[in-house]
């Protein structure tokens, strides 16, 4: 509840004047020898190590994540440096087979190319990783970018642009404009960038599909994650795994588990053991508060809505007194399938829970969403726990385990209405491919008029 930083919102002429310098630098930075741009990440994880206390703190000082969990993102961005620049050292053109009785004397190649100029809106809650996760691959990958960082956490922003900067990046290869919702609209509807990157809400997603015109947008948007119990599930393993994909980061997590269905058959001491081990959590040790007000006040009436309508509240549930926009971790009997915080994402501490009569009900419903971001399987019978993951409409399916993607983030993405152009490696999707078609002779084509 206090202001850690003011600034001067970027003005439109600002703006574009950052995208026509991006575009200028863009063309340099793309020609030049890919081993150029290699090594500027390779410094730039020399940058990082040296200054890594340095962005916990900047972290923690916007967000109120604790160092020690934003670690081991920030260890992992560490790796994807690594991670993303093999993958760069191995890209090549496609040659495209042609069948030489159909197409003589004729090649075809499948060039790989940057996208260009990217605007990149990104979040508060991964301020980091989040960002790293597209500055690496599309830096690799010859483009340059236009950075939002999120109005609550515009100090990471810049501290991440300094690094940049510190490994050899040029200046208006990457850049950040500071601002809020307005300075967003201007890069989202701008004809001179040539890609947008956000995450975020469902709602601003669709917003930005309307308003962006024809360019490739990569938008990784909101999350439901349904975890799936079976019966022989470890009991104590699936507690303590849950308590720690439910309430991670106080629950503000787009990949977190948001709703739990468990069968009727384990459901009572399920459901105690929860309430048990989450009950020892503590604010400011496990919980951390939540990013505003207008947040906390979101979730709560969620829970109220939710107790309205006959769920049964078993744990938390009040707004706790004192300085910090805290909400306790809370645990909800739901009674109706249909209740809200089933329904839609809860950007909080709050576990949802729903007992169905059996696993093939749970699956049922944990795809009954117009979400698909990510899901958990809580089994013993690995093979099992295989096949029902295999069902379940997501991007990302854990069993036994929750919120760690792959390293850096590829592949990370949703499928329904939780993602779009998502679906490749990460490192390609801030690529456009370029066919040239070569007839390598002096003769017309037969079937030439």
């Amino acid at each position: 509840e206090e202001v850690g930083a003011e600034f001067e919102e970027a003005t439109p002429t600002d703006v574009q004047q950052a995208i026509l310098r991006a575009r200028k630098a863009q063309r340099e930075w793309a020609g030049a020898p890919r081993e150029f741009r290699l090594d500027c990440m390779g410094r730039l994880k020399g940058v990082l190590e040296s200054r890594k206390q340095e962005i916990l703190k900047t972290v923690e000082s916007e967000t109120a994540y604790p160092p020690a969990e934003t670690e081991p993102e920030f260890l992992d961005i560490l790796d994807a440096i690594g991670h993303y620049s093999e993958r760069y050292r191995r890209l090549e053109n496609v040659a495209f087979p042609l069948d030489a009785n159909v197409r003589p004397d004729t090649s075809a190649q499948v060039q790989y190319v940057p996208q260009g100029v990217i605007g990149h809106i990104g979040i508060w809650n991964y301020p980091f990783w989040q960002t790293m996760i597209t500055a690496i691959p599309a830096l690799l990958t010859g483009n340059a970018i236009v950075y939002k960082p999120s109005e609550y956490v515009t100090l990471t922003g810049k501290k991440i642009s300094e690094c940049i900067h510190a490994a050899g990046v040029p200046d208006d290869v990457y850049q950040v404009v500071v601002g809020g919702e307005r300075v967003g609209r201007q890069l989202v509807s701008s004809d001179d960038l040539d890609s947008i990157v956000f995450t975020g809400g469902i709602d601003t997603g669709k917003d930005i599909i309307k308003q962006a015109g024809v360019k490739p947008l990569i938008l990784e948007l909101s999350g439901n994650d349904a975890a799936v119990v079976a019966e022989d599930c470890d009991l104590e393993q699936t507690v303590r795994g849950i308590t720690f994909g439910t309430f991670l980061h106080a629950g503000q997590v787009c990949i977190r588990i948001k709703r739990v269905y468990v069968p009727e058959a384990i459901a009572e001491e399920f459901i105690s053991g929860l309430v048990d081990y989450a009950g020892k959590l503590k604010y400011g040790k496990e919980i951390m508060p939540l990013i505003r007000k207008e947040a906390r006040e979101n979730v709560h009436h969620k829970v109220e809505d939710a107790v309205a309508h006959g769920s049964k509240l078993l744990l938390g549930g009040k707004i706790p007194e004192g300085k910090g926009f805290y909400y306790p971790p809370t645990i909800l009997r739901v009674a109706n399938a249909d209740t809200e915080v089933l329904r839609d994402e809860t950007f909080g501490p709050v576990c949802s829970i729903l007992v169905v009569k059996d696993v093939e009900e749970a699956i049922r419903r944990a795809n009954d969403s117009q979400y698909g971001l990510g899901a958990t399987v809580w089994s013993q019978n690995y093979e099992r726990a295989e096949r029902i993951a295999e069902r379940l409409e997501a991007g990302t399916v854990w069993i036994n385990d929750s919120n760690l993607p792959l390293v850096g983030g590829d592949y990370f993405h949703g499928w329904k209405q939780s993602g779009g152009n998502t679906s490749q490696d990460r490192l390609m999707r801030f690529m456009k491919a370029r066919t040239v078609i070569n007839y390598k002779s002096n003769r017309a084509r037969d079937w030439w008029f």
